[in-house]
């Protein structure tokens, strides 16, 4: 008796899987042509880091450094933006052209006055550039406790 349920789990665990299976072929299938397309990774720009102090006292300006890189091998030009999204100010905004394979440091000073205590977030973001696929790198944030 064991073994008849056994087999008739399986067989129905087998036309699961394969109706998974075949779910998954006709969300994933190839091209009508036959010939597979291989995915094109473009590099383009990216935040290589966004620092600023992890706390700060309240009415004091606060530096933001953020080093913005060209991954491509020709020149780039974006737009940099670093909000507060917390308090939706924007704290700077310009656009920046990059040498081929290079980085850039800006820095901004942010103004604190009349901010109440708590955590702040502050966004950085590149635009992107033309024809370019991996945009995750191109966000970042950090938060900052602000005291009086």
């Amino acid at each position: 008796m064991k073994v008849k349920r056994f087999n008739k789990g399986l067989t129905g665990l087998s036309i699961l899987f394969i109706g998974v299976m075949l779910s998954l072929k006709t969300s994933y299938s190839s091209p009508s042509d036959g010939k597979k397309k291989a995915e094109t990774i473009v590099p383009g720009v990216t935040i290589v880091s966004l620092d600023a102090p992890l706390r700060a006292t309240i009415g004091r300006r606060v530096v933001i450094e953020v080093v913005i890189g060209n991954e491509r091998a020709t020149k780039a030009t974006t737009i940099l933006t670093v909000t507060c999204p917390t308090t939706k100010q924007q704290i700077g905004r310009e656009a920046k052209t990059l040498d081929t394979l290079s980085s850039q440091k800006i820095v901004y000073s942010w103004n604190t006055d009349g901010l109440k205590e708590g955590t702040y977030i502050i966004r950085a973001e590149l635009e992107k550039v033309p024809d370019e696929t991996v945009l995750d790198d191109n966000v970042r944030q950090i938060e900052i406790l602000m005291q009086r």
